[in-house]
């Protein structure tokens, strides 16, 4: 026997709460919750011991209906969903709001300027699920996987030499490797490179120790940015409460992803 959570919906909108009170008290052996559903109908949710979900749907539907015909009410079922106690807990576990992003945070999750999510959302690429005064709003998840998809579109495009430095690559490795091995290793050109990533944000931001404006690893950084494969800002005053306030947060642009990818191919390739 397995616990199941039996959710029974009728199509019923005018139920009381001394109705709702009566109900509760029916099937007070099956830890009952008992009210009206989002779109106004009545609800039922009940704790069902049985050998299979089929089993617990059966009983669950038969102890409603005889609740229902206790109270003098015979409403129409509309709608039985069974799921096992874990799976109900895992979903109470879950932020009933999902993870938002707006322009700004579209931007940094795809890798692109703030523009280009215009652009999206104009040729219909990106679907905000709501446009507020402020601009879109998005759904997070919905943006990586489609960022995903994105990426996966670009795969086995020529990529061109941008002459870039070996510090300068060492770098752009290190950047598109930190979020999975924060503790890799880059090659010899770059020094203390375990002390170069402050944190990990995400996929492909990291927040980074540059030390002076003037410091090698800084003059590679601005070269990268200005190839357009990556993009850096500054600490935001939540940022800066943390660590060094000189850090600076670094984007990996999808472009950099691909040299980067590149780069790795090419030393295993001569290795």
């Amino acid at each position: 026997m397995a616990s199941w959570s039996v959710y029974v919906e009728y199509e019923s909108t005018h139920t009381t709460p001394d109705v709702y009170g009566e109900l509760f008290d029916a099937l007070i052996g099956h830890s009952p919750g008992v009210g009206p559903a989002p779109n106004g109908n009545l609800s039922l949710r009940l704790m069902i011991q049985a050998a299979s979900a089929l089993d617990a749907a059966s009983e669950a539907a038969a102890l409603a209906d005889g609740a229902l015909h206790e109270v003098d009410l015979s409403p129409t079922l509309i709608g039985i969903e069974v799921v096992t106690e874990a799976e109900l807990d895992r979903r109470q576990d879950e932020p009933c709001i999902p993870e938002l992003a707006g322009i700004a945070e579209a931007a940094d999750i795809l890798g692109v300027h703030k523009q280009q999510v215009d652009r999206l959302v104009g040729r219909g690429d990106l679907q905000p699920i709501q446009t507020l005064a402020a601009g879109p709003v998005f759904a997070a998840e919905a943006l990586r996987s489609y960022g995903k998809k994105r990426q996966s579109r670009r795969i086995g495009r020529p990529v061109a030499d941008l002459g870039l430095s070996p510090i300068e690559r060492d770098l752009l490795n290190l950047l598109a490797t930190a979020p999975t091995e924060p503790k890799a290793s880059t090659g010899s050109h770059l020094t203390e490179t375990d002390q170069l990533i402050a944190e990990v944000y995400s996929d492909s931001r990291v927040r980074v120790r540059l030390g002076s404006d003037t410091s090698p690893l800084s003059d590679a950084l601005t070269t990268l940015s200005q190839h357009k494969l990556v993009r850096i800002r500054r600490l935001t005053l939540a940022e800066k409460a943390t660590g060094d306030p000189d850090d600076a947060v670094v984007t990996l642009l999808p472009k950099g992803v691909r040299h980067a990818s590149n780069q790795s191919a090419s030393s295993t390739t001569e290795s």
